[in-house]
């Protein structure tokens, strides 16, 4: 048992994935697979999961049609328990999952650039802000990254409007208090912000802040994420924002602010 828990440990010391479980549909609802949100899913082996987001992975098994394996002994020879997770003398084996430190940006103070970008478009704008008015610039991940394919993007961001999700960041800023303007950045996605954006942004006490929401896109505007971002920040002043594919307009635009 000492060699396959050490085999155990060398295969999957990985950090945690953090996606969401599902159950099946008739016949299957007891059944239990792993959405990943990228359009794949936990098939044909061992993945350390973090399902309930506390820090503390589980191991599970599934089979190759994605299947959770629970209540069982697995193909390979180790126990699993009726929730699915990997057992060993009736104790749940655990590891702690990768997390990022609190940033404490370093800026002018009291402005501070966050954005959310995937293929460097809007991190380019966002840098740009930072130049000009000398705030501190961060950048929004998600815990479960997105891939790098651009269909399997899109199919998750439309999964996760469409469900309103709020997927997990591991973005934190230590001191928000002492931001009173937040420039919040991201491509537009099936009409709106990111669902990340909204889960950073929802994860703090904005109230009394100005927020300057600004976007890149191939071509819709920046109006309707502007509407959501108010509505998930009512305490603030949210501007009307502005598209800003063309970083040498942003000077301009920064100016007609006032801020």
């Amino acid at each position: 048992m000492m060699a396959l828990s050490v085999v155990m440990s060398l295969l999957l010391g990985m950090t945690a994935f953090a996606a969401t479980w599902r159950t099946g549909v008739s016949p299957n609802e007891a059944r239990w697979w792993y959405d990943n949100e990228d359009g794949t899913y936990a098939r044909d082996g061992w993945y350390w999961l973090d399902g309930n987001r506390d820090g503390v992975a589980e191991c599970y098994y599934f089979d190759r049609d994605g299947w959770m394996a629970a209540g069982t002994a697995t193909p390979d020879g180790y126990e699993v328990n009726e929730n699915g997770a990997w057992i060993q003398d009736g104790a749940v084996m655990i590891q702690a999952v990768e997390t990022q430190t609190p940033v404490e940006p370093e800026g002018n103070g009291n402005e501070l650039v966050v954005y959310f970008s995937r293929t460097g478009t809007t991190e380019r704008a966002a840098q740009r802000i930072g130049e000009l008015t000398g705030a501190a610039v961060v950048e929004i991940e998600a815990a479960q990254p997105y891939s790098g394919s651009y269909d399997a993007t899109l199919a998750r961001a439309e999964r996760e409007l469409d469900s309103n999700a709020r997927p997990a960041v591991t973005t934190t800023i230590e001191n928000m208090e002492q931001y009173d303007i937040l420039y919040v950045g991201y491509p537009i996605w099936y009409g709106t912000a990111p669902m990340p954006v909204f889960t950073f942004l929802e994860s703090y006490d904005l109230s009394g802040k100005t927020i300057v929401p600004f976007c890149t896109s191939g071509s819709s505007g920046v109006g309707p994420s502007v509407a959501d971002i108010r509505q998930s920040c009512p305490d603030s002043t949210v501007l009307d924002g502005r598209r800003v594919n063309d970083t040498g307009s942003i000077e301009g635009w920064l100016s007609s602010l006032g801020l």
